[in-house]
């Protein structure tokens, strides 16, 4: 065949090989394009479902006075309620017009939680108007919960909305991964904005009535304040697992100054007066005058994670946009060099464009192992190399965010398991764990002991010293009986002041001995409060046993090392109970021991109260 035949071949299929290839490159930029404006669409209208959540959020604080305003009503509340309501409904009709114009997949679901936030904030406006046109004694009358029932119905409100938040984010998220993390972290920020609102709200009633704190206020107090830590620690997890914008950085920093520090305080101090019925110090009005204000840092975080991420996404689509134009010249640069000249196509461009070509596949296809020809052109096809080279980094950094993220997940995973307070197991991570070693411990015939205990009398320590006390003692209870322990035991905070843990290949009277070890720790410990009077602790003991091919799961051991721990406090607490399991958990055999009677009798003593005379037994 002639040369220049063979040229004319060989270019004329090159050409179709390089058209079909810019034309198909041309097609994924575009595609990508398209779904990146797609994630950055969601993101803001992520952020506008946020902004709903906020406004519908910041509507109860209106409404809670106009539920317990006295009569003839107030104009002015009523005046400040309908401003609030007609931002909610602003926002809301400017979220609902953003998703009519969204066509992703998140679409209808967000769509669908938008109307239904609508409907269910129509409705508690509705049931807000008929309770606050009831009398003023029915709506104030002690153990009323007339009032609460709207407020309830607004939570519910917020729930639903934040759900559609969810939907879009995770959508954006998909888009950008690594813009996740400010993604979320705005997210959680909006969250934590919620329910610092909720927790303000538990104390309007309250303030407006000057009443102690009812039982739903103390039970849901803590819950929230519970939720605000838990959802405080989530966002530094995420401010930390990655070099994060330094304008986030400045935003948690000042939330941490303002509200962890100055409004969270704030509502411990008023949380205590109100459990204790003292005077609340402040009336409904100052209280939002000094609550409020700190609750701006969190907007003002969830704002500046929202716009990092934004602008995080705003510039991913420009540069996907400028790479199109970019493969688009390149691509036409090479078929009019290889129209003009059949020899440096052969030369110098044929051989380069292949050769990138199959790096170009070998990244696709995630083999990066190979490494990149170096070149110092500086002409297109250098060019060339240098963006597989880019892609390839690309690539790898893409790898190396999903590593993070996996080890993030994996970290957080290790959280779940762990009780905040204590750093012992949780009670399901316990029992998951525990299930597995009774397998192992069948095959290697082992006896398998399980030790049940609580802190006599807890509820006093709490009462008299505090919480902040409390808590102190159930760490230091958690580290002498870690201390005891082996290191393949389980150790575990099964609940409240109630411990739990488990010995494999340990007999009866190791057993035993671990669990007089770990009373008489705890009986001796001298404990503090937050005044520096020390007091004695007693605890509790229900130890079971038996052979671990005897048990068909762990349930039946923690039934008799229950029973076992009830015979403990029932004859007189400060003493370990023991049921062995002999061949099935129905046939078992019980013993007591009272390591320390004159812990029962102290104990016996301090049934009306805890003396503050150093040291106290309680």
């Amino acid at each position: 065949m002639r040369l220049k035949r063979l040229f004319l071949i060989t270019t004329s299929l090159l050409l179709t090989l390089v058209t079909v290839m810019l034309g198909r490159s041309l097609i994924q930029d575009w595609s990508t394009i398209v779904s990146a404006e797609r994630g950055l669409q969601a993101m803001e209208l992520a952020y506008l479902s946020m902004i709903v959540a906020e406004k519908a959020s910041a509507e109860r604080g209106p409404t809670i006075p106009v539920l317990n305003d006295t009569e003839p009503p107030s104009p002015a509340k009523r005046k400040h309620l309908q401003k609030a309501r007609a931002a909610s409904n602003l926002a809301i009709e400017d979220a609902l017009k953003g998703l009519g114009q969204y066509s992703g997949p998140a679409q209808n679901h967000a769509t669908g939680q938008l109307q239904k936030t609508r409907d269910q904030l129509l409705f508690a406006r509705a049931e807000v108007d008929h309770t606050a046109a009831l009398l003023h004694a029915l709506r104030t009358a002690p153990d009323s919960k007339i009032t609460r029932q709207p407020i309830n119905m607004m939570f519910e409100v917020i729930d639903t909305a934040l759900e559609g938040v969810t939907g879009l984010s995770a959508e954006a998220e998909r888009i950008y991964p690594e813009l996740s993390l400010a993604m979320v972290g705005a997210r959680y920020a909006a969250e934590l904005r919620e329910y610092a609102g909720r927790l303000g709200s538990q104390f309007t009633t309250p303030l407006a009535t000057l009443k102690p704190l009812g039982a739903d206020e103390q039970r849901d107090i803590p819950q929230l304040v519970g939720r605000i830590q838990q959802l405080r620690k989530l966002i530094e997890v995420h401010s930390r697992a990655t070099s994060l914008d330094s304008r986030i950085e400045m935003a948690l920093a000042e939330v941490n100054r303002r509200y962890f520090g100055i409004g969270l305080p704030f509502i411990a101090e008023l949380t205590d007066a109100g459990l204790s019925g003292k005077p609340y110090g402040t009336e409904s009005t100052q209280f939002v005058a000094r609550y409020v204000p700190e609750m701006t840092s969190i907007v003002q975080l969830r704002d500046t994670m929202f716009k990092v991420a934004n602008e995080g996404a705003t510039a991913k689509v420009a540069l996907v946009k400028n790479h199109m134009k970019v493969n688009a010249t390149i691509g036409i640069t090479i078929l009019a060099i290889e129209l003009a000249v059949f020899l440096v196509i052969q030369r110098r461009v044929l051989k380069p464009l292949l050769d990138n070509t199959k790096s170009m596949m070998e990244i696709m296809d995630g083999r990066l192992e190979t490494p990149l020809a170096n070149t110092t052109r500086a002409d297109e096809i250098g060019d060339m190399y240098k963006a597989v080279k880019a892609l390839k980094e690309a690539h790898q950094s893409k790898l190396l965010l999903e590593s993070e993220r996996e080890l993030l997940i994996a970290e957080l995973k290790i959280a779940s398991e762990r009780d905040f307070l204590t750093r012992l197991l949780n009670r399901r991570a316990f029992q998951d764990r525990s299930a597995h070693l009774l397998a192992q411990a069948k095959r290697h015939e082992w006896r398998v002991a399980l030790i049940m205990f609580d802190i006599d009398h807890f509820k006093k320590v709490n009462d008299q010293f505090g919480h902040s006390t409390g808590d102190a003692a159930l760490v230091a209870i958690a580290a002498i009986a870690q201390a005891e322990c082996r290191e393949a035991d389980l150790v575990a905070r099964y609940g409240g002041e109630e411990f739990v843990l488990i010995a494999f290949d340990c007999t009866d009277d190791e057993a035993g001995a671990l669990a007089e070890r770990i009373r008489q720790r705890i009986a001796k410990h001298l404990f503090e409060d937050s005044l520096g009077n020390a007091f004695q602790i007693t605890s509790s003991f229900g130890l079971a046993s038996a052979q671990a091919k005897d048990l068909e799961d762990i349930e039946s051991l923690f039934v008799e090392a229950d029973r076992a721990l009830y015979t403990a406090k029932a004859d007189g607490r400060n003493r370990i109970s023991v049921q062995l399991i002999t061949h099935t958990p129905s046939d078992t055999e019980h013993r007591s021991r009272l390591p320390n009677p004159a812990d029962v009798a102290q104990s016996s003593r301090s049934k009306l109260g805890i003396s503050l005379q150093p040291p106290v037994q309680v």
